[in-house]
């Protein structure tokens, strides 16, 4: 179970490695891993193999993990074993909803009675998963509907998630997004996005999920985001401090982005060398003074971010388009947007059909550089891992440094929002652009992650 090489450093290993066979007796290993901690091999450090990444979630990972001591891991390995737990927390919490279809489908019974079960769930189910729980009854109802779509409907994405490749919220995010749709169009868009998912963020999966049900159904898109907007409110709400929130739901997407584009593009001209507020502070003050004064307000001179298919901006096709700052919108939003924007600058990409920009332009002078246009054209977001910052509101950071000679040319700049350039530039984070145009950093701890040239938009 332990490479001892040294009095000082002991390397912990699969316990599968000393156990013949598929199966084994998990006990048996514990108790061994555990006789070795006991045995004055008491080092300083611990050290992970080297395999641990590919032993799956369950009793095995769970064995080895439980004689760990993670204050003697050094950084490196500290994330790798906050991984494995991550991995351990997927795989129960997906076994706990689908024991929570057991209970639900469970009829009334005592702990003699012989196993029975109904074919489909019944009224109280709930209460009895809340009372056992302790939690909320709205909270089981939510935790059992969820379990019914993981272990019916989105059975591949359950397949993830006990596997350890999704989390709850991802989970989340699927069910959220999918539950709605025919098993045809769920079939259809988990082909395109199921094996990507387990490398993006709960913001980037639900960006692409919207993106491709408009590819596959956008009728019935369109309907249920005209039913949305019929259920438009504010709110609002007391805090405990004494402060509030105003909440607004189910507004339309282009006038919703439009309105934070204007308080960002406020936020940011208000934001002068003696302003002592946060940026977020600014937006906050800058939402209150749309209801009062308009001296406050200012004018703005910005506006929306659209990116539409030519085809679809002619009324051709219905292909989604992208609206910087919320994602993907129906082809008729997208329309109406840009009708919207008629009288305003126009910055215009072309595209190969891999996605490579052949060509940038604007159809009026703007402040803004050619290669400025070229760089938020290749990538339409901040290259950090997770990060969704439209490319237009980075910076845009030289890979050979200016100050070392590097050019200020398209193939020298990414786009880094503001807190990712200090990053790169203040932390030992260290980044690098591959030949295919992903992106790779290397952490203060040793790992890589990888982001992606977003993929090159399908035709509808």
């Amino acid at each position: 179970m332990f490479d001892t090489s040294s009095r000082d450093v002991i390397e912990l290993s699969d316990p599968t490695s000393d156990l013949s066979g598929e199966s084994y007796d998990t006990d048996l290993a514990y108790s061994v891993t555990c006789a070795e901690l006991g045995s004055g091999h008491m080092a300083e450090q611990h050290v992970l193999p080297h395999s641990f990444e590919e032993i799956p979630p369950g009793p095995h990972l769970a064995a080895v993990v439980s004689t760990v001591d993670r204050k003697k891991l050094n950084g490196h390995d500290v994330v790798r074993l906050m991984q494995a737990e991550a991995r351990l927390a997927s795989h129960y919490e997906a076994q706990k909803l689908a024991t929570m279809v057991e209970v639900a489908m469970s009829p009334e019974g005592g702990p003699d009675d012989p196993v029975e079960r109904t074919t489909e769930f019944l009224e109280y189910a709930p209460d009895e998963a809340a009372a056992a729980l302790c939690t909320t009854r709205r909270a089981a109802e939510m935790d059992m509907n969820l379990a019914y779509s993981l272990t019916g409907r989105l059975s591949q994405v359950w397949e993830r998630f006990q596997q350890g490749e999704l989390d709850l919220r991802r989970v989340r995010v699927f069910a959220d997004q999918l539950s709605h749709l025919s098993q045809d169009t769920v079939d259809s868009v988990l082909t395109e996005t199921l094996d990507d998912s387990t490398h993006l963020t709960t913001g980037q999966l639900r960006a692409r999920l919207a993106r491709e049900v408009m590819l596959v159904d956008p009728a019935a898109e369109d309907l249920s985001y005209q039913a949305g907007v019929e259920d438009r409110k504010v709110v609002l709400q007391r805090n405990p401090d004494h402060t509030a929130n105003i909440v607004a739901t189910n507004l339309p997407a282009d006038g919703a982005a439009s309105l934070m584009q204007h308080i960002n593009d406020v936020a940011r001209r208000l934001k002068t060398g003696d302003e002592t507020r946060t940026i977020d502070q600014m937006r906050a003050d800058v939402f209150l003074g749309l209801a009062g004064s308009d001296s406050f307000i200012g004018s703005s001179g910005g506006g929306v971010h659209l990116t539409v298919n030519l085809a679809t901006l002619a009324g051709l096709t219905d292909e989604p388009a992208d609206l910087d700052g919320y994602g993907p919108v129906v082809a008729d939003i997208a329309r109406k947007v840009a009708k919207a924007q008629a009288k305003s600058t126009w910055d215009f990409t072309v595209h190969d059909e891999d996605g490579h920009v052949l060509l940038t332009g604007s159809t009026r002078r703007r402040p803004t550089a050619s290669t400025t246009r070229s760089v938020a054209a290749t990538y339409s977001t901040c290259v950090a891992p997770g990060c969704r910052m439209p490319a237009h509101s980075c910076d845009l950071d030289h890979r050979e440094p200016w100050a070392d000679g590097g050019a200020t040319h398209e193939h020298n700049l990414e786009p880094l929002c503001r807190h990712h350039h200090m990053m790169k530039h203040h932390a030992p984070w260290q980044l690098e652009r591959l030949p295919n145009g992903d992106h790779q950093w290397t952490t203060r701890l040793g790992h890589t992650y990888r982001t992606k040239r977003a993929p090159p938009r399908r035709s509808g």
